[in-house]
């Protein structure tokens, strides 16, 4: 096994398949995925925020009702 080289290449973004160097994907499904995940996650994301920036000001009301 010594001196046994793989070939240069990369790993798809998605799934982790090795692919030709230079690639970022094996194909369009997994690019297509990897999209769908990205926005998932901005999407919760956003969300996290708004409802903190709810909570903040639920909480500054209470305290000037209360």
């Amino acid at each position: 096994m010594a001196g046994l080289r793989l070939p240069e290449h990369s790993h798809c973004a998605f799934c982790g398949d090795p692919i030709p160097f230079g690639e970022e994907f094996c194909d369009d499904e997994c690019r297509r995925g990897e999209e769908r995940r990205i926005s998932d996650e901005n999407r919760k994301e956003m969300l996290f925020f708004v409802g903190a920036g709810l909570s903040v000001v639920v909480i500054v009301a209470l305290g000037f009702i209360l």
